[in-house]
């Protein structure tokens, strides 16, 4: 059986899948610990902070 290549690295072998996104990641671009690839994490971390963006100007409407 052929092993699948890493979704960012062509030379790589897969050797992980992310719990989110499904996707075959080689030991680079994977964070063993949490089960998530880095560019999951990456989204992960831009989508918290606009949810704090947007509460904090809640708060501050809310204040005011």
């Amino acid at each position: 059986m052929p092993a699948t290549p890493c979704i960012h690295h062509e030379d790589c072998n897969a050797d992980y899948s992310c719990l989110i996104c499904k996707k075959d990641h080689c030991s680079e671009c994977f964070h063993v610990s949490s089960g998530i690839c880095h560019s999951c994490i990456y989204k992960g971390i831009i989508l918290i902070m606009v949810i704090m963006v947007i509460l904090s100007y809640i708060a501050w409407t809310a204040l005011l």
